[in-house]
């Protein structure tokens, strides 16, 4: 089993830290200024993962950026001081909406993974997290 990561290639101080993983899918934004990986990373090394990533991510743009790492039960939100760990049971997100935590197993968590994100300056349009799809996503994929 994987976990998937949603990866924004400027919000890492250097991409080459992507090619540490099986990039699964790219899809482009802003005509091309924007490239966005999903990464796969063997669930074993996770840990080591999240503080690999935790250390790329920069303040390119002047922006604080987070990545998400994620299987269809848990997600790790990952900023660069600080990160979340959180059950999934509940969530529903919808792109670029924040967050509705009102059905979250982990309302509390997930209600100060939001307050944080707000206090560093992510839109409300950035605090949805995860991928509408994150539930139909193959988790299996790399045997």
């Amino acid at each position: 089993m994987y976990y998937l990561a949603e990866v924004i290639d400027v919000s890492l101080k250097k991409k080459k830290v992507l090619k540490q993983y099986r990039i699964v899918h790219k899809k482009m934004r802003f005509l091309g200024v924007l490239k966005i990986y999903t990464i796969a990373i063997p669930i074993e090394s996770i840990d080591e993962a999240v503080d690999e990533l935790q250390n790329s991510l920069g303040t390119k743009l002047h922006k604080e950026w987070y990545i998400t790492v994620h299987t269809e039960k848990c997600a790790k939100i990952i900023f660069r001081e600080r990160i979340f760990d959180l059950s999934l049971k509940g969530i529903v997100p919808i792109f670029q909406r924040r967050l509705d935590t009102s059905n979250a197993e982990e309302r509390d968590k997930w209600d100060e993974l939001i307050e944080y994100a707000k206090s560093i300056g992510v839109p409300d349009s950035q605090c949805d997290f995860l991928p509408p799809n994150y539930m139909d996503m193959n988790y299996h994929i790399l045997n």
